[in-house]
C-alpha cells in the first residue's frame, strides 16, 4: 500500500501521512536547535551585567515578525511554498554559524534581528503549507502531531542547551541550531506537497494588510484574535514573575524552576495530542477553545495560592494541557475560516499579534513587579486572562452562533 491515493485509517493517505510525518521530525529538529541557542544566546548576554541587554536580545527575536508581518504575509501568498521555505532555512542556517563565530553583544543582536526577519516569513509560509497537505478536514490531526512534536523538542532543548553550554562553551549550540536548520529544509525539500498561490485570482484581495483585516472583521477570529492578545500579555507578565515567585518567594532551587517549565511542556504534549482528535465543526471548536483558555486563566490564578514548589505542578500540567489545546483550535479556526489565497497574511497578522503581546509582557511585568510581590502578580495576571476569556470567548459563541444560524437557513 504504497501509493499516496490510499486512504489510511486516519483518513489521510500515503502521502499526506509520509509528508505530516517528515514535518513533525524535521521541524521539531528544528524547534530543538532553537531550544538549544536560546538558553545559549540568553547565557552570552546575562553577563554584561544589564537587563536591557537580555530585553534586547528578547525584542530583537520578536519585533521582527511583528512588524513584517504585512510583507511576509503577501510574499508567502504570492510565492510557492517550498523553494521560500528552502531558501529561507538556509539563510537561517547561515546566520546561525555567525552567531556561533561572532560574540560581542552589538553583533549579537544584529545576527538575531536577521535571523528573526527570515523567520517572520518562514512561520507563516509553514502554517500556510499545512493545509494544502492535508486538506481542510484534516487539519486538527495533522496541527496535533506537529503541536506535539514541537513540545518534545521544547522539553529537550532547554535542558540540552544548558548541558551543551557547560560541556562546549557559547558556540557549539549555535552550530547545532545551523545544523538543524540544515536538516529542516532537507525535510521540506522532501515533501511531495507543495502551496501554490494564484496571487492574481479574480476578486482575491491584494493588499499587504488583507490579512490584518480580515482577521478583526470575522465574526469569529476577531473576538478570539483578541483574547489571545489580553491572555498572552496578562501571562507573559507571569512569566517574567515566574523565576521570583518560585526562587525568592517559595524557597525553590535553580532545578525547581526549569523542572516546572518541563512539565508546562509535557502539558502541551498531551493537549496537542488530545486537539488532534476534536471536532472541527465551527461552534463546537469556539466553545473548546472558550473553557481551554477559561481553564488556563484559572490555573495560573491558582498557582498564587499555593505554599510549596511541589503543589505548583498539577496546576502547570492543566495549564500545559489546556494551551495545548487552545494551540492545535487555534490553527483550526484560522485555517477553516480564510481562503487558501489569504492564509499566509492571516497567519503572519496573527503572529504579529501574539508577537507584539509578548513585548508588551515584558515591559508590563517588570513594572507590574517593580510595585507589586510575584504572587499579586500571578493573581492578577490569571484573572485578568480569565476575565479576557469569558468576555471575548462570549463574543466569539455569538459569530459561531449567528453563523451556524445562517448555514442551516
Amino acid at each position: 500500500m504504497a501509493t499516496g491515493t490510499v486512504e489510511s485509517g486516519d483518513g489521510l493517505t500515503g502521502a499526506q501521512r509520509r509528508d505530516v510525518a517528515l514535518l513533525a521530525i524535521f521541524r521539531g529538529i528544528s524547534f530543538l536547535g532553537d531550544g538549544l541557542a536560546l538558553v545559549a544566546l540568553y547565557l552570552r548576554v546575562a553577563p554584561e551585567g544589564h537587563a536591557w541587554a537580555v530585553a534586547a536580545l528578547g525584542i530583537a527575536a520578536m519585533a521582527p515578525v511583528a512588524l513584517l508581518a504585512p510583507l511576509a504575509g503577501h510574499v508567502v501568498d504570492r510565492v510557492r511554498a517550498k523553494p521560500l521555505l528552502i531558501t529561507l532555512g538556509l539563510v537561517e542556517a547561515v546566520v546561525s554559524v555567525g552567531l556561533g563565530y561572532w560574540h560581542a553583544l552589538p553583533t549579537t543582536i544584529a545576527l538575531v534581528v536577521v535571523l528573526n526577519v527570515s523567520i517572520s516569513f518562514s512561520m507563516p509560509g509553514y502554517s500556510a503549507l499545512l493545509p494544502s497537505i492535508v486538506g481542510d478536514e484534516h487539519i486538527n490531526r495533522a496541527t496535533g502531531t506537529l503541536q506535539a512534536a514541537q513540545g518534545l523538542a521544547f522539553v529537550a532543548g532547554p535542558m540540552l542547551g544548558g548541558l551543551l553550554v557547560g560541556w562546549t562553551g557559547q558556540s557549539v549550540p549555535l552550530y547545532v541550531d545551523a545544523v538543524s536548520f540544515a536538516l529542516g529544509t532537507f525535510g521540506t525539500a522532501l515533501l511531495s506537497a507543495d502551496r501554490r498561490p494564484t496571487p492574481h485570482a479574480e476578486g482575491a484581495d491584494h493588499r499587504m494588510t488583507a490579512g490584518l483585516r480580515h482577521v478583526f472583521t470575522d465574526a469569529v477570529l476577531a473576538p478570539v484574535v483578541l483574547d489571545f492578545f489580553v491572555f498572552l500579555l496578562a501571562l507573559g507578565m507571569v512569566n517574567v514573575a515566574e523565576v521570583f515567585f518560585v526562587i525568592k518567594t517559595l524557597h525553590g532551587t535553580p532545578l525547581d524552576y526549569g523542572a516546572l517549565g518541563a512539565a508546562f511542556s509535557v502539558g502541551t504534549i498531551a493537549g496537542a495530542l488530545v486537539g488532534q482528535r476534536l471536532s472541527q465543526d465551527l461552534y463546537a471548536m469556539t466553545r473548546l477553545l472558550l473553557g481551554n483558555v477559561v481553564a488556563a486563566g484559572l490555573s495560573v490564578t491558582a498557582v498564587s495560592f499555593v505554599a510549596t514548589v511541589a503543589q505548583i505542578y498539577p496546576l502547570v500540567l492543566v495549564a500545559g494541557v489546556t494551551v495545548g489545546v487552545i494551540n492545535v483550535i487555534a490553527m483550526s479556526l484560522m485555517t477553516l475560516r480564510t481562503v487558501d489565497a489569504l492564509r499566509g497574511r492571516t497567519f503572519a497578522a496573527v503572529n504579529a499579534v501574539t508577537q507584539s503581546a509578548q513585548v508588551g509582557a515584558y515591559l508590563l511585568g517588570g513594572l507590574a513587579l517593580s510595585a507589586y510581590t510575584p504572587r499579586a502578580v500571578y493573581r492578577f495576571g490569571g484573572a485578568a486572562a480569565t476575565v479576557a476569556a469569558i468576555i471575548f470567548g462570549l463574543l466569539a459563541l455569538r459569530g459561531a452562533a449567528r453563523l451556524r444560524n445562517a448555514d442551516a437557513a
